[in-house]
């Protein structure tokens, strides 16, 4: 490899390296991967004589030439078709339609949680679906006893396996067709050429969920569960001791005795003390963590002194708990609950989060959100529909009160339904290019339709995803400009060669589910898709292979891509509809690893068979 290569597998090793330890935005390695491709160009163009980084590397015009890419305008154009059909509730309508169909069985339940949502999924936005599902979900696990930890997850899940029936089903596929085509001159995936294979994944997926989920996840449920399965609401929150508090100078062992709310431990000085207590003093500025009812915690404010770590003061006869789940990419990630402004920019108040299935047992105030987590807060009505007009946050209870526009579903469902015949009419009679067009119509019809404002369609674009995706096109066209792409297939299918391209395609398959399980899946569909090509390329030559059986060796190995990209189900962070489930199933890391697991490797040999059969 020339230094060109080097510098381009150097730059993938690095953002693969700040993907997995999360220290890095999605949308700052997308610009810069932009910048660093562009000025690294320019530079070896003044230092290595000879050298072109239009051709070696990628020119500053092509890099920007990504931000008008096709599947990225696709993508922008799916969110906002998406958001118009939540905004109306045609989506919920659905899921609670299908709901009322299974009663309270679990097995049939997940049956038709699976299927409906994959189907579903399969043609819309996957985190729209998720996002519809989850308070529904919330809402019958609390009617039915069922625990939210056995529908949660599977409903996930489904979501993933959903997305590998169409070219629309996700944004993998979309970018796996793109890149072949821009690229490599390829054909374009069809709307329904991954339907024979992705429908009878998601038939045994959905079947393998139905029958194991309850043995392999353990019984767990939400935060807001948990308070409703107790008569007295109880919750952690924090408190500090005021000046003209009358607990000022009696002791920790008495003080809370008669009080209503058990104390957990207390801060002074920055120094958390736990029980049991002697004959610790109460001083003014002392921080009390305490666990008790919404009524006895409220009454403490005033006839004890204290005041919540907000500085705010909640009126529990107007104001009442919900749950809200921190989006993958929020903006407040990364930031402390005391710096979050809930109060100022939303009207409530956090009073306790919930991470790994457990409450936090440290200072509310001090601890930094991480996507996933779960954030019990206490406000009116207005704070709720504040929040479902922002992106930080899913609301997890009362969502059907606040879908706006409800009389728009049928024209939502109509215009879905007509954009979805589009891309299938694009697609059958050759006229792929056509799909973004397509998709910008159908987005321009949602809001000209009035299910949404345009300032709304604009929110609902997920930008840090669009702006990291542009970055990773760009690093996919420099792999293959300087070569890399090439060395990295002929070295990976080199040692595979002997056994066949059999193996060669179903380790591809594993690839790129081990991948996209530790990071942003995308970003996987990307930098593999001209690796897969040029291995393609390789086990053509080596076997001999010409013409038609070529170009469907090929097609076999661009398809690889596109399912082992969706297969990521035994990590959190595989997909962000699973970490968009983690907080409100009162999952854990390893939760992921007993269901996800075996399911990734179910699907894994399974898509490789129908694959080998189909194509070699």
């Amino acid at each position: 490899m020339g230094i060109d290569a080097l510098l381009v597998v150097g730059l993938t090793f690095g953002m693969l390296i700040l993907l997995v330890l999360e220290k890095a935005t999605l949308d700052a390695l997308g610009l810069g991967l932009l910048v660093t491709l562009i000025a690294s160009g320019k530079i070896l163009e003044l230092l290595v004589p000879g050298f072109n980084a239009e051709t070696q590397l990628i020119g500053a015009e092509e890099a920007l030439s990504f931000l008008a890419n096709p599947a990225v305008v696709m993508i922008a154009a799916l969110y906002v078709v998406g958001e118009g059909l939540a905004r109306t509730g045609a989506l919920e309508f659905l899921a609670r339609g299908m709901m009322r169909a299974t009663g309270p069985r679990p097995r049939r339940m997940i049956l038709f949680i699976g299927l409906v949502a994959g189907l579903m999924s399969a043609f819309l936005n996957n985190t729209g679906v998720v996002v519809t599902f989850i308070p529904v979900i919330v809402g019958i696990a609390q009617k039915t006893g069922i625990p939210a930890s056995r529908l949660m997850m599977p409903l996930a899940f489904s979501c993933g396996l959903g997305g590998m029936v169409t070219l629309v089903g996700t944004s993998t596929n979309l970018l796996v067709s793109g890149v072949a085509s821009e690229e490599f001159a390829a054909a374009p995936i069809g709307m329904f050429e991954m339907a024979p294979i992705g429908l009878a994944a998601l038939g045994l997926g959905v079947l393998f969920l139905a029958l194991f989920t309850k043995k392999l996840l353990p019984k767990r449920h939400s935060l807001a569960a948990m308070m409703e399965s107790t008569g007295m609401r109880e919750y952690v929150t924090e408190l500090e001791i005021r000046e003209n508090s009358p607990l000022v100078g009696r002791t920790y062992a008495e003080a809370f005795q008669d009080a209503g709310a058990d104390l957990l431990f207390f801060v002074r000085n920055e120094e958390m003390v736990w029980p049991p207590y002697k004959d610790q003093i109460i001083r003014h500025g002392d921080v009390v963590m305490l666990r008790g009812t919404v009524e006895n915690v409220a009454g403490l404010q005033d006839d004890l002194g204290l005041k919540l770590f907000t500085h705010t003061r909640f009126d529990p006869k107007s104001m009442q708990f919900f749950e809200l789940a921190v989006s993958p990419h929020s903006s407040m990630i990364g930031r402390k609950v005391k710096d979050l402004h809930l109060m100022r920019d939303y009207g409530c108040a956090a009073v306790a989060v919930l991470r790994d299935g457990y409450h936090i047992r440290e200072r509310a105030s001090d601890l930094v959100l991480h996507p996933g987590d779960l954030v019990l807060v206490c406000g009116d009505d207005r704070a709720q529909s504040l929040i479902r007009a922002r992106s930080d946050f899913f609301l997890l209870a009362g969502q059907h009160q606040w879908i706006v526009l409800r009389s728009l579903g049928r024209r939502a469902l109509f215009i879905a339904a007509g954009l979805m015949a589009a891309f299938t009419t694009c697609s059958v009679t050759g006229n792929g290019d056509l799909l973004p067009y397509a998709a910008v119509t159908g987005a321009m019809a949602m809001v000209v339709g009035g299910c949404l404002r345009a300032r709304r369609a604009y929110r609902s674009i997920d930008w840090p995803i669009l702006l990291f995706l542009v970055g990773t096109l760009a690093l996919g066209r420099a792999l293959d400009n300087s070569g890399a792409a090439a060395f990295l297939a002929n070295n990976l299918v080199g040692q595979l060669l002997d056994f066949g391209p059999i193996v060669v395609l179903s380790g591809l398959v594993i690839l790129c589910s081990l991948l996209s399980a530790l990071i942003f899946n995308a970003a996987v569909a990307v930098l593999l898709t001209p690796i897969a090509i040029r291995a393609a390329e390789t086990v053509a030559n080596f076997e001999g292979l010409t013409g038609t059986e070529g170009d469907l060796l090929a097609r076999g190995f661009l398809l690889a891509v596109a399912f082992g990209c969706s297969i990521c189900f035994s990590t959190p962070v595989g997909h962000q509809v699973n970490l968009m489930v983690y907080g409100p199933g009162g999952y854990r890391f390893q939760d992921y690893l007993r269901l996800g697991l075996p399911l990734s490797i179910l699907i894994a040999a399974f898509v490789s068979f129908l694959l080998c059969r189909q194509y070699l």
